[in-house]
């Protein structure tokens, strides 16, 4: 990892606790059990730098993503948001936002909400008319989420949130889920185990999930879940599609292949009109569906 970051220009300091990545007086904190995530933080370290307000702590720019901590989000100036460790730019929720074109009044679905800051501009959006249901499977990103969505409801009167400690899956009985507290929080069959506390958490069909809600449609749904999506996709890609919901979908690495092809053959076959957006800053290309 040395001869990584030195190739970008950094220089990677071990800690106790947590790594530094320096450049200079600029420094980018991380949790040392968040190991698996170095590569890619070392890759994208001005991404994730620029993110965020950061502070200035004895002549140094410290980014601090070594545990939750509250961050002020660079493009979003609302409210601070307590991030479980990786900071999550405003640059992905923009991109969610320019194919979503929500309108007041509509049924948004968060799949994988991780801190809550999309669900929350989602609702801004939507209105008081429209409705957010927001899942995350992952206790601390749940329990940071829950506390942003509380003080957007407070500080911005944003009341039409449902967070939901749920795994959205291709069955309900319950997933096997590694928690990490970060964005990469993901079932074990996709992380392969040993990384985090690693516990059953409560799952349900997005099939179920319409009929316990009385909801007979949804507008717009984003699938964010780390590997988990090609299993959600083949279970509810025609259910999504009768209900003419808008989606955007990120795929990930799992078991060393991108999901993408794999996403876009199961939404063609459910019948819609399927595009892959250009890549944009840390995530992968993002898959836009439309019903």
């Amino acid at each position: 990892m040395e001869r990584l970051a030195a190739q970008k220009d950094l220089k990677l300091v071990e800690r106790d606790l947590f790594f530094d990545l320096k450049r200079n007086d600029t420094v980018l904190r991380i949790r040392r059990s968040h190991r698996v995530y170095l590569q890619h933080m070392i890759e994208n370290f001005d991404y994730y730098v620029d993110s965020v307000i950061p502070i200035r702590m004895n002549g140094t720019t410290l980014v601090d993503m070594s545990g939750p901590r509250y961050h002020r989000l660079k493009g979003f100036g609302d409210i601070p948001f307590l991030f479980p460790s990786h900071t999550e730019p405003y640059g992905t929720t923009a991109e969610y936002l320019d194919f979503a074109g929500l309108k007041t009044g509509e049924v948004v679905l968060d799949v994988g909400a991780y801190a809550g800051v999309t669900a929350i501009i989602f609702a801004q959006l939507v209105g008081p008319s429209g409705h957010v249901y927001a899942f995350e499977a992952d206790e601390t990103n749940y329990q940071c989420a829950q506390i942003n969505i509380e003080m957007a409801a407070r500080v911005m009167g944003l009341e039409n949130i449902t967070l939901l400690r749920k795994a959205i899956w291709s069955h309900s009985n319950g997933v096997l889920f590694s928690n990490e507290g970060a964005m990469g929080s993901s079932a074990v069959t996709i992380t392969g185990g040993s990384r985090g506390l690693e516990q059953i958490v409560p799952s349900i069909r997005l099939e179920d999930f319409f009929v316990e809600r009385g909801l007979d449609h949804a507008d717009f749904v984003k699938i964010d879940i780390e590997g988990c999506e090609v299993d959600v996709l083949q279970a509810s890609a025609r259910l999504l599609k009768n209900m003419k919901a808008r989606l955007i979908v990120e795929p990930h690495l799992v078991n060393g292949a991108l999901s993408t092809d794999r996403c876009y053959r199961l939404l063609e076959a459910a019948g819609y009109h399927v595009q892959v957006r250009d890549k944009v800053g840390e995530s992968e290309a993002l898959i836009e569906a439309i019903p």
